[in-house]
């Protein structure tokens, strides 16, 4: 026993001088706590103190949706910030419609339906196509490669989508409707040869994002007769002319190709943009895609769109 104690003797000392010491340590950091916590009670009271005698009126802070929005918008060139602010006040609402996973899967379609759902409920509907080529307009290319031609009012040669958008939106669409990166690279390369940008480097953004931007939302507010001139000639429409007269109230965008190809970025960058200028509230995203079914007996596979799904969260679309 004797022994016994000898040898466990020394261990208890270190035991018990390791309990002194955390139990030292603990003490001070409760100590530490309370003092801090004292400190930063008392420059609470003080600041208050200094905002109450400072100002008489309530300081009400401005939500976070609407001092990021108002950051925004100061940072836009002037001809945008107007077009922003009037899609604003007038409470027009954009749907853009997205496709993955392949190309020809129905976007056309699916936004001339919703279109129609729109003329249902007596909105006054416009639409825009988007072609990520850098043809400026269909009329040079092959018909064997990208379809027919459709022929607008004005002469414009456009996408055969906007042959189903006159048709199932009962209105005569301009050139403009149709925007391609040809298009919109041409308008960007004129400015800058008048020296519109004052000698600045013009670059993808914000100088094409801004002006693909720019082209959407007068598209979105431009006038369209509700039926072709040459329907209109022959008919007594006098209500429909005082429609023709007033702005759309909603504009469908169609962007064209696979989301997630190159040539489509530009596109995709000047839409999360203006997804944060206009709010979540005044548009929104429609994405198309394809759902196989394989095996026997048929299964629906929902991979393929969770991906296209996922790429499109990635930049910064929420369908």
């Amino acid at each position: 026993m004797i022994m016994m104690t000898t040898i466990f003797y020394p261990g208890c000392l270190r035991q018990r001088r390791r309990n002194r010491v955390t139990t030292k340590l603990s003490f001070f950091a409760f100590c530490s706590s309370i003092i801090l916590f004292a400190v930063s009670v008392k420059s609470f009271q003080t600041i208050r103190k200094h905002n109450v005698h400072k100002t008489a009126t309530p300081i009400i802070p401005t939500p976070p949706a609407i001092a990021s929005r108002s950051r925004a918008l100061r940072s836009l060139p002037p001809a945008l910030e107007t077009l922003v602010n009037d899609t604003l006040n007038s409470d027009r609402k954009i749907v853009v419609v997205t496709g993955g996973v392949l190309s020809g899967i129905g976007k056309g379609v699916t936004a001339s339906s919703i279109g129609v759902l729109f003329r249902a409920m007596n909105y006054r509907v416009t639409a825009l196509k988007i072609d990520p080529y850098l043809n400026v307009d269909a009329g040079t290319m092959s018909p064997f490669e990208h379809g027919e031609v459709f022929v607008l009012d004005d002469g414009g040669e456009t996408d055969l989508d906007l042959g189903n958008y006159e048709r199932f939106l009962s209105v005569s669409l301009t050139k403009d409707s149709n925007l391609s990166t040809g298009k919109i690279y041409q308008s960007v390369i004129e400015r800058e040869r008048i020296g519109e940008y004052l000698g600045k480097t013009v670059q993808v953004v914000p100088h094409i994002s801004d002006a693909i931007q720019e082209w959407v939302l007068k598209v979105a507010e431009t006038p369209v007769s509700r039926f072709s001139k040459q329907k209109v000639e022959n008919k007594d429409v006098d209500h429909q002319e005082e429609d023709e007269e007033l702005p759309p109230e909603v504009c469908i965008v169609e962007l064209g190709g696979t989301l997630g190809d190159i040539e489509s970025m530009p596109f995709v960058e000047a839409l999360r943009q203006l997804q944060e200028n206009l709010g979540y509230k005044n548009i929104c995203f429609v994405h198309v895609s394809l759902v196989p079914e394989l095996g026997s007996p048929p299964e629906q596979k929902t991979k393929p769109t969770q991906h296209s799904v996922k790429q499109m969260m990635q930049m910064g679309l929420r369908p």
